[in-house]
């Protein structure tokens, strides 16, 4: 379904990742984008059914028909091509796959964990999901390796589908950017953190999810404590009225150098991401803030947890955590530079030893290996 040429697909991951293992010596043979006529026809098909009847809708690939014709594409170009496995950004174009045929997928959930997750996929029809759940099974059943970017979704292929635990491994998202600064320009941009202000960075396109509204609610609280503090939204609009406190850039263009130094700019200037989703698999974000040596505030909810761990790379909170805890957080760590300057560090070493594409692609490359 993804194309790894285009730097927009998945948030790029499949790009990096591609990216990635050829740099570690792996010969990919690309087959992308999988019937991606077929599958803008029946997104166009599911938004006039969601016109029709309000609040439900079919997902355009996570079907039988759709999964039927994802593995005999992929069928016919592998036994054309020299390839020796085949490894899919996502569980369906595998799941009825030819057995024969060596395969693995990478993926950030399990679609029983994307319902559980996302209350907006209630509109799933009883089909629909009837039918997610029985492709999920048999992706799960078929794959040699199956690569998950968390132990939530780990937990969630065990407990909901009975996946094999010695076929799993959790591999975590590295950034989304090309233009990384060195671990230098990171540490010097800690010297310019001034303790006596707070620049918080948000950036998301879905506001609500993303727990834009509770991170407006953080800044009051820190200003109202007496620190000055200033919440930068980047990538989406929230609706109006915002306090004076708060910015927003709508849209910044991370598929463009420009882009990408633009946002990398903002990150080595604040002194935290704040991005407390109420929904997330794993948040990619939270991976590039790393880099930054930027520390995270996150909510413990989905796959989160193994994007920002508690201590290392910033502050992991309780689902039910409240505006005026992260507050408290954030002036217990600005009236202590030392502790700050640690966590910052702590940031950008998770970059330099987990949290990076060369890292997941080597230990991709070496589980892989065993399947050739």
């Amino acid at each position: 379904m993804y194309d790894p040429t285009d730097v927009r697909a998945w948030s790029g991951s499949v790009h990096f990742l591609a990216n990635s293992l050829r740099d570690q010596g792996m010969d990919l043979d690309v087959i992308a984008p999988l019937l991606k006529n077929r599958l803008l026809f029946r997104k166009a098909v599911n938004r006039m059914r969601t016109m029709a009847v309000p609040g439900t809708f079919l997902p355009a690939e996570r079907t039988h028909s759709m999964a039927r014709r994802f593995a005999r594409e992929i069928g016919d170009r592998f036994r054309r091509g020299s390839g020796t496995a085949v490894l899919s950004p996502g569980s369906i174009p595998v799941a009825l796959l030819d057995p024969s045929i060596p395969h693995a997928f990478f993926t950030d959930a399990t679609f029983a964990g994307l319902l559980d997750e996302y209350p907006e996929l209630e509109g799933y029809d009883e089909r629909a999901i009837s039918e997610g759940h029985e492709l999920e099974e048999q992706a799960l059943k078929g794959s040699a390796r199956i690569f998950y970017t968390s132990h939530w979704a780990a937990r969630s292929a065990v407990t909901r589908y009975g996946a094999d635990p010695a076929r799993i491994r959790v591999l975590p998202f590295g950034p989304n950017l090309d233009l990384l600064p060195d671990r230098d320009e990171v540490m010097r941009s800690l010297e310019r953190r001034g303790m006596d202000h707070c620049e918080l960075l948000f950036v998301g396109v879905t506001w609500e999810r993303k727990g834009g509204p509770f991170a407006v609610q953080v800044a009051d609280r820190l200003n109202a404590r007496g620190i000055p503090t200033r919440l930068t939204v980047v990538g989406c609009t929230p609706p109006a009225p915002l306090p004076d406190h708060v910015r927003v850039v709508p849209f910044i263009a991370k598929d463009t150098s420009e882009g990408q130094l633009r946002l990398i700019g903002m990150m080595l200037d604040a002194h935290f991401l704040i991005m407390p989703s109420q929904a997330e698999c794993f948040g990619i974000v939270y991976a590039e803030a790393s880099a930054m040596g930027l520390p995270s505030l996150a909510r413990d909810t989905g796959g989160v947890g193994d994007a920002v761990h508690d201590g290392a790379n910033g502050r992991l909170f309780p689902p039910d955590a409240t505006p005026e805890e992260y507050a408290a957080a954030v002036e217990q760590l600005l009236s202590d530079p030392d502790r700050y300057r640690e966590l910052a560090e702590r940031s950008r070493l998770e970059h330099e030893t987990r949290l990076n594409w060369p890292a997941t692609a080597r230990a991709m490359r070496d589980e892989l290996s065993t399947l050739l």
